[in-house]
């Protein structure tokens, strides 16, 4: 007998009280790809920069946690967009204390979402959080008692081969981190795996960090270095999953120097997805793709026009689509969800 949850039913076992959406959605046109506008923000979370987005395949759906609202308070709320519904529901699932600037990856065979770290109102954490979609639970998986990294915010995450949590760099007041560690998914235990320092890209936070499953590299772009050197940051560097040495990758043309970008991995087309982030001209709506050609790196700038420019945002990239949620830029605060397909 199938005893397999619908949609809802998942939403309703979450704790969440449906809430469905008004929007019907809108094409932007473009010379390359189509943006479309799924969720204008009138119902679901409030607005949020800071904060984190994830997907279920199994499921179709979206999962927006935390960040910072308007005043830049901490949020610690779950919330879950059924895509094939166009529901929001809010999840009463216990999980990591209010916080933002964390650092997750996504673990989609097993369904899991990693935390770690983060900030609430000069409290930097150090604790590892793991969200089960199985289960619509969040369970702690590291207390940050033990061996690991120290406390920060404006990390960034990603997994590695091995299903494993990779951190990178982040922030304290006492200053930026140029460390990398990685965290057994299985054992639950914490490794330095920082090369010789010299060798390191330099100190930063607000960056972003994907895993590039075709070479079984991490890509790491951008950020701010302030105290150490530029902010925003345009360099680009990647972290060799086997050998643990990072590789500056910078190639002679690509993006604006920025902080707090979103940028996703695209299976179907072996590609990095850049999408915005805050450049010295200011919030910018750029989107561009970059890939390997042997050990070069190319990026190019995609003609896809859609979300307004915006920093602190989120994106991930499912079933062929790339969606954008939130941010800020100069008109405010935003909770509006994008997508993209990816051709």
């Amino acid at each position: 007998m199938d005893i397999r949850l619908s949609r809802r039913e998942l939403i309703a076992a979450a704790g969440g009280v449906a809430v469905a959406s008004t929007v019907v959605p809108k094409s932007v046109a473009s010379q390359e790809a189509t943006w479309s506008l799924v969720d204008d923000g009138t119902s679901g979370p409030t607005p949020r920069w800071d904060h984190h987005l994830a997907a279920d395949e199994e499921t179709g759906l979206l999962l927006v946690y935390g960040g910072r609202d308007v005043n830049g308070t901490a949020l610690g709320d779950t919330w879950l967009f059924d895509l094939e519904s166009g529901v929001w529901s809010q999840s009463d699932a216990a999980g990591p204390s209010p916080r933002f600037g964390s650092a997750i990856a996504e673990d989609r065979g097993r369904r899991r979402l990693y935390l770690f770290g983060g900030e609430d109102a000069g409290t930097f954490y150090s604790d590892t959080w793991r969200f089960d979609f199985k289960a619509m639970e969040w369970r702690i998986q590291d207390d940050g008692s033990a061996v690991g990294p120290s406390p920060r915010y404006g990390l960034a995450g990603s997994l590695d081969s091995d299903d494993n949590f990779v951190i990178s760099h982040g922030f304290t007041f006492e200053g930026r981190f140029d460390d990398t560690w990685v965290f057994d998914t299985r054992n639950k235990t914490w490794t330095d795996r920082s090369p010789a320092e010299e060798t390191r890209p330099l100190k930063r936070c607000l960056h972003e960090m994907v895993q590039d499953t075709a070479s079984d590299r991490l890509v790491l772009f951008g950020g701010c270095s302030s105290g150490f050197g530029p902010c925003p940051q345009g360099d680009l560097w990647s972290f060799d999953l086997v050998t643990g040495a990072w590789t500056d990758i910078t190639p002679a043309s690509g993006p604006a120097a920025r902080s707090n970008p979103a940028m996703v991995w695209d299976s179907t087309n072996s590609r990095v997805l850049l999408i915005g982030g805050l450049a010295d001209a200011g919030y910018v709506a750029d989107l561009w793709e970059g890939q390997f050609e042997g050990d070069s790196f190319v990026w190019t700038e995609t003609g896809a026009i859609g979300p307004s420019g915006r920093g602190s945002h989120d994106a991930i990239a499912l079933n062929q689509t790339v969606y954008v949620f939130g941010g800020r830029n100069n008109d405010g605060t935003l909770n509006d969800l994008w997508a993209l397909q990816i051709v």
